[in-house]
């Protein structure tokens, strides 16, 4: 009776951990290669945020936390955008603790909201580290119009996905 539930738990476990890395490669994809914009300061507009926020709302936290560091440092790493990978395993793990994987649903009233605030952390976190690069945080932040259109695409592309997940019951697939 015991062993069957240490079955039980490695196979969680072994969901959770394979689930982590393929959502950590398509973050790595979708950010830094599909619809991949090159932004004036080094770095990039991308709606790679949309497959964290799903990682957030799919995955336990741990698990969600590292597949959007790795993914999304990965992607940093590999574009060429070296300066940000560092503030990127800070900054993107942050975005996770919005969410919550705990309902049957993705889009949830707490993971929209999350999505929303998400959107605005990540902004402002990556404008004042840009300010710090720089040496200009005013200046950083005076170009919000362009920052946030990331953030805008990630938020309606969540929703979209989120939305399809949701219609093919995939949260309930998944944990089965």
């Amino acid at each position: 009776m015991e062993n069957v539930k240490v079955n039980k738990n490695v196979s969680v476990r072994t969901r959770n951990l394979v689930t982590s890395a393929l959502l950590a490669a398509i973050i790595c994809l979708v950010t830094g290669y599909i619809l991949h914009i090159p932004t004036p300061n080094g770095g990039y507009a991308h709606i790679g945020d949309a497959v964290i926020y799903l990682s957030a709302s799919i995955l336990p936290l741990p698990y969600a936390i590292a597949c959007s560091a790795i993914g999304a440092g990965l992607a940093d790493l590999t574009t060429g955008a070296i300066i940000w990978v560092l503030p990127t395993l800070i900054i993107k793990p942050i975005l996770v603790l919005c969410f919550s994987n705990k309902s049957d649903k993705i889009i949830t009233v707490r993971n929209v909201v999350g999505a929303f605030f998400a959107g605005i952390i990540c902004c402002v976190l990556y404008m004042f580290v840009e300010g710090l690069y720089f040496g200009n945080i005013m200046a950083a932040f005076t170009i919000t119009a362009v920052g946030m259109i990331q953030p805008i695409g990630s938020f309606i592309a969540f929703i979209i996905l989120g939305l399809v997940l949701d219609k093919i019951n995939f949260k309930k697939f998944y944990s089965a």
